[in-house]
């Protein structure tokens, strides 16, 4: 097999809200290794926080242009598991994505922050019994159903064996940031294992508005602190406080430098954040 073969078939990646605790990851990877010994996998992380599926569909926005074409990501955040929710797999952007269809994919298919192009996709309902564990689990379908799928799609199975086509994905009900009286109003969506607090307010957004080259002065609030300036590292010569930044996946963050901004501030998911322009 040439080099240019193997970056067609694969790596597989994991994400997960298993953690490491239990043998569930690691059942998933046997049956990957099982089915297709040749398969490179890549675990993307196992930390989502539990249920969580608008910060696993973040994660995986966020991270799947760093996969070479013919990567298969599989993403097993499913609180519908067992119920009469989908199993589907996606092909979008010379990729595949296979799990549940519980809004988990809906922003692969969306307009890209980048090229701002819809991008062509098919999806089909796994249906087929063969392409499966001989049993299947009621709550256990990583392993059961969408670990098989994948080491299948690495075999060579064509995409149309797995089931019949789907027209439509379920949404992801996302909370967008607000505009008003020349205020962003956004939440705190994720707190980091730094204790970075994460909002909903993307640098698309703040383009969109014309704050983007006015980081300077944008002043964010919260908790009772007042923060001035967005930058553009975690490096500071103020001591002791915090401050506002854009993170690697392009959201506006709370950190606060050397310590956590989640003790320090006392922050949760859903808290405020509220951004203005001041002179």
């Amino acid at each position: 097999m040439s080099a240019a073969e193997q970056v067609k078939k694969g790596p597989i990646v994991l994400l997960t809200d298993f953690g490491f605790s239990d043998p569930f990851t690691g059942q998933m990877k046997g049956v990957i290794s099982r089915l297709a010994p040749d398969a490179h996998v890549i675990d993307l992380c196992h930390d989502v926080p539990p249920l969580n599926v608008t910060v696993a569909s973040m994660f995986l926005i966020g991270s799947r242009k760093f996969f070479p074409d013919g990567s298969i990501l599989i993403g097993v955040v499913d609180p519908g598991v067992g119920t009469s929710r989908n199993a589907i797999i996606l092909k979008a952007r010379d990729k595949y994505f296979i799990g549940p269809d519980n809004g988990l994919f809906w922003g692969i298919i969306q307009r890209d922050v980048d090229d701002r192009s819809d991008p062509d996709w098919q999806a089909v309902r796994i249906e087929n019994h063969e392409l499966m564990l001989d049993e299947i689990s009621d709550t256990f379908h990583g392993r059961d159903i969408f670990a098989p799928a994948a080491a299948h799609i690495f075999n060579g199975t064509p995409f149309t064996d797995f089931g019949p086509e789907l027209k439509e994905l379920v949404p992801l009900d996302v909370e967008f940031p607000e505009m008003e009286n020349n205020e962003v109003r956004g939440k705190i969506i994720h707190i980091d294992h730094f204790g970075n607090a994460w909002t909903n307010i993307h640098r698309s957004y703040l383009n969109e508005i014309g704050w983007f080259d006015k980081a300077s002065k944008i002043v964010t609030r919260v908790a009772s602190c007042k923060i001035r300036g967005i930058r553009k590292s975690y490096l500071t010569d103020t001591l002791n406080k915090p401050i506002a930044l854009l993170n690697s996946f392009g959201l506006v963050e709370v950190a606060w430098p050397g310590q956590s901004a989640e003790e320090k501030m006392r922050l949760w998911k859903g808290v405020w954040v509220d951004l203005t322009l001041e002179d």
